[in-house]
């Protein structure tokens, strides 16, 4: 009886410091929650419809579409919306050059294809614009630079 009681008792103290080992271990990571305050960043954040996200051994390529305020894109008797892309472009290195493009406005854009190109930049092919009468476009992504171009 004795014995069953000194199994039971290092277990019980077993058990408590791993408890105790694994509360030091998640507070002492010091991680908390904040408000972000800045109206600019929540509104393109909250606003954000689709992410993309490709990368080869140069570039690091991110694709957000954001949606832009209700009526912006100008069609009669309606409240909806135009959208933009937001391109994050960035090397990949240990201090990664960082670049921000933002290209539209566009109406009902939609992604045909995201394909990597030979010498390792980025091509977007995408729709844009009324059911009947849409046009396809071309965005070309290098590190430094992003062109437009239609077809």
């Amino acid at each position: 009886m004795l014995m069953l009681k000194s199994i039971t008792m290092k277990r019980t103290i077993y058990i408590f410091l791993l408890l105790t080992l694994a509360y030091s271990t998640s507070y002492s990571q010091g991680a908390k929650v904040t408000e972000i305050k800045d109206k600019n960043l929540k509104s393109v954040l909250c606003s954000i419809d689709t992410v993309i996200f490709k990368s080869n051994y140069v570039l690091a390529v991110t694709l957000y579409k954001v949606s832009n305020p209700s009526g912006s894109a100008h069609q009669p008797e309606t409240d909806e919306v135009s959208n933009r892309y937001l391109i994050a472009v960035s090397s990949i290195d240990e201090v990664p050059d960082q670049y921000l493009f933002n290209v539209g406005d566009f109406y009902n854009p939609k992604i045909l294809k995201f394909e990597q190109l030979k010498n390792g930049n980025y091509r977007v092919t995408f729709e844009h614009g009324v059911f009947k009468a849409r046009r396809r476009m071309y965005l070309n992504i290098s590190l430094k630079m992003v062109t437009l171009t239609s077809s």
